[in-house]
């Protein structure tokens, strides 16, 4: 009972890890930012530097130039205010007394951006210190 429950848990990781994969093969859009201070996804600290990050069907990985994964987290489709495509890909952080949370992403030529989750860290530094939207401009890069 215990080899086959090894066995069930060992081929999920690896479905996962071969759907992460053949996601970013088939990203339906790709945005490529060069981040100049340290960030926050999904309680992962991630570094100053250049990244790619990946959207399909509402998932998002982020990626360091080099390939890694750095994250991938699910996220909600947002409208822009003037209803119309964005004009320039971005990134929009929130800046929290100097911590900040990758909260948006948008594409240049699309009506909607992704929106991440605030996460329970980011809902406890809202309540104590005021928001400052940090906006980072991004390069639409052609999906592979």
């Amino acid at each position: 009972m215990k080899n086959t429950f090894k066995v069930v848990m060992i081929a999920g990781v690896l479905v996962m890890g071969a759907a992460q994969a053949v996601e970013a093969q088939q990203a339906e859009r790709m945005v490529t930012v060069r981040v100049p201070f340290a960030f926050q996804v999904e309680g992962n600290k991630l570094p100053a530097g250049d990244y790619t990050i990946l959207e399909q069907s509402g998932w998002v990985q982020i990626q360091t130039k080099a390939g890694k994964n750095a994250a991938h987290v699910l996220t909600m489709p947002v409208v822009n205010k003037e209803q119309k495509a964005a004009e320039n890909s971005q990134v929009v952080f929130h800046n929290y007394g100097g911590q900040k949370f990758l909260a948006e992403i948008w594409a240049s030529g699309q009506e909607q951006g992704r929106e991440l989750l605030e996460t329970h860290e980011e809902q406890q530094l809202a309540k104590r210190e005021k928001m400052a939207k940090v906006v980072v401009p991004g390069q639409t890069v052609a999906a592979k």
